[in-house]
């Protein structure tokens, strides 16, 4: 088995055993999530799923359930409401003797019933529009997240310098927590960074989402107001030379009042032109 896996020992062969059987796992979610994308979506195939998700207007959708949430929590009320009172009329059947009154009692049940019914399924429509809406905006979050943590990750790596690996998210109550991974094997929240790397942080991101916008939309120019303020020279280097790079897909404007930045971006990026606003502005 060492041979086999290529491996020094065999604790080396129970990690890849273990890396196997959770490949097995993620391959089981992986599909399990598949069939309830496509089952949620009444469609044949997963493929056909990602083509009508990639068409999804992503802010209509969250609107959608905003909606619907609202709705079904109001109706589930409602039904609650009425249920109660169907249990008081059942009561009052029970209490009241006489054929009159019973069955003026008995036809105010029917009635009730038949609006407990027709409430009770519009509550199930409600419930299941607002699960399949929800279910969808996660595929579409999760399609569309992965690739941007990707870019996100790689950018943050540049800017700096190796001293991180890349960004993961943790899951949490409310949400997710973003984490920066240390090339030293640690890792910390991005609230606890420090400054500086939190602006390094900030700036990958809005890298990662500026390709984003760009691959499915007309590109707008990407304005950077002097954020590299907290970067040493090293830094500000990769952070230019990931403008240029971005500057293949579309408009990059640095702003800045620091002349050893415009120097930097020189060397680095030959091709940027270097406007000076304050020259014009003494004309």
């Amino acid at each position: 088995m060492i041979a086999f896996f290529g491996a020094a020992t065999l604790a080396d062969v129970a990690g890849k055993l273990l890396a196997i059987e959770k490949r097995a796992e993620l391959i089981a979610q992986a599909e399990a999530a598949e069939r309830d994308i496509v089952a949620a979506l009444r469609l044949p195939a997963i493929d056909e799923a990602e083509a009508v998700l990639d068409r999804a207007d992503h802010t209509a959708l969250e609107a959608e359930l905003v909606e619907l949430k609202a709705r079904f929590d109001d109706q589930d009320q409602r039904s609650r409401d009425l249920f109660s009172v169907h249990s008081k009329a059942l009561d009052r059947v029970e209490a009241v003797s006489g054929d009159g009154v019973v069955a003026k009692i008995e036809e105010e049940k029917r009635t009730l019933l038949l609006d407990i019914e027709d409430r009770a399924l519009r509550y199930l429509r409600l419930k299941l529009g607002a699960a399949a809406a929800e279910r969808a905006l996660r595929a579409y979050r999760d399609r569309h997240r992965s690739s941007m943590m990707a870019r996100a990750s790689q950018a943050f790596a540049t800017i700096s310098r190796g001293a991180y690996t890349g960004l993961a998210a943790q899951p949490e109550k409310d949400g997710e927590i973003l984490i920066a991974l240390a090339a030293g094997g640690g890792s910390k929240e991005a609230a606890e960074l420090s400054k500086g790397t939190r602006f390094q942080l900030y700036l990958a991101l809005r890298v990662a989402g500026y390709y984003e916008f760009v691959a499915s939309r007309q590109p707008v120019p990407f304005i950077a107001d002097d954020i590299m303020e907290t970067f040493d020279d090293f830094r500000a280097e990769e952070a230019f030379r990931l403008f240029g790079e971005m500057a293949q897909v579309g408009q990059v404007i640095y702003l800045t009042h620091h002349p050893h930045l415009c120097e930097i971006a020189r060397r680095v990026c030959p091709g940027a032109r270097v406007h000076e606003l304050t020259a014009r502005l003494q004309r």
